[in-house]
């Protein structure tokens, strides 16, 4: 048991918290060590347990699903904040964000969905620790780095913006025709427009520009973010992001 993912689950309702710990449970990398129906219950399991990951709903009784996150922020080792929630706004999924939140799930949401989630987390995690990756392991250091750099996880863009980066590393012809072939597969990918898939890339990369670390920033793109030069275009920041993934792919298979 010793390599499997500990699991904490934090969910009012308890029909649901038996049935994600059951379904979770059928898979022997994970190991689902406590459930709990309401903050005050959540906090005192997280100091016992210690969980790789948190699931938790943001409106627990007793006490709030952002206060549990800011306790579990202050553990020795924090687990990582997967959010299911069905009222969501920009201040919520900021300080989430902040207390170690990486991913949100509307609710109602499937179980074999959040499986797949915490499995996503998980891989992202460890590439992020310096695990050697092979292209499978491509969405999740996309993932990483899009976090690392500010984009916000909650907002549409997060997710079209994570789609178009793995195109770019897929195929790089695919930036020489980023609104007639990349925008229109992410829109049919997630059933919405080119327009608004653009729009939403856009919106995702001002709101890192804006709230994401400096230092961070000048890590991925030098200098170029100088308030003269300023934010990059979606296909600049798209193509920059696909190199960099590209770069390290081929590093990781000479070793």
């Amino acid at each position: 048991m010793d390599n499997c993912i500990k699991i904490l689950i934090a969910d009012a309702d308890e029909g649901f918290t038996s049935d994600l710990a059951c379904y979770l449970k059928t898979n022997s990398s994970f190991d689902v060590v406590g459930a709990a129906n309401d903050g005050e219950q959540a906090v005192r399991l997280l100091r016992t347990t210690q969980p790789n990951v948190l699931i938790l709903d943001l409106l627990l009784p007793k006490l709030d699903g952002l206060s549990v996150l800011k306790e579990a922020s202050a553990l020795p080792k924090p687990p990582i904040g997967l959010v299911l929630t069905n009222a969501m706004t920009d201040f919520a999924a900021q300080a989430a964000e902040k207390y170690g939140a990486r991913y949100f799930l509307s609710k109602p949401c499937k179980l074999k969905m959040i499986a797949e989630r915490v499995g996503d987390i998980i891989t992202a995690e460890r590439v992020t620790r310096g695990t050697r990756y092979l292209s499978a392991n491509v969405e999740a250091l996309v993932t990483s780095m899009i976090h690392d750099v500010g984009v916000p996880a909650h907002v549409k863009g997060y997710q079209y913006l994570r789609e178009a980066i793995m195109m770019a590393v897929d195929d790089k012809d695919v930036m020489r025709a980023i609104t007639k072939v990349l925008y229109p597969q992410i829109a049919r990918k997630f059933h919405s427009t080119s327009s608004r898939v653009e729009r939403a890339i856009r919106h995702a990369i001002e709101l890192a520009w804006e709230r994401g670390d400096e230092e961070t920033l000048r890590k991925f793109f030098g200098y170029t973010i100088s308030n003269a030069r300023g934010k990059p275009t979606n296909a600049e920041f798209i193509a920059l992001f696909a190199d960099k993934i590209q770069l390290q792919l081929k590093a990781s298979q000479t070793r």
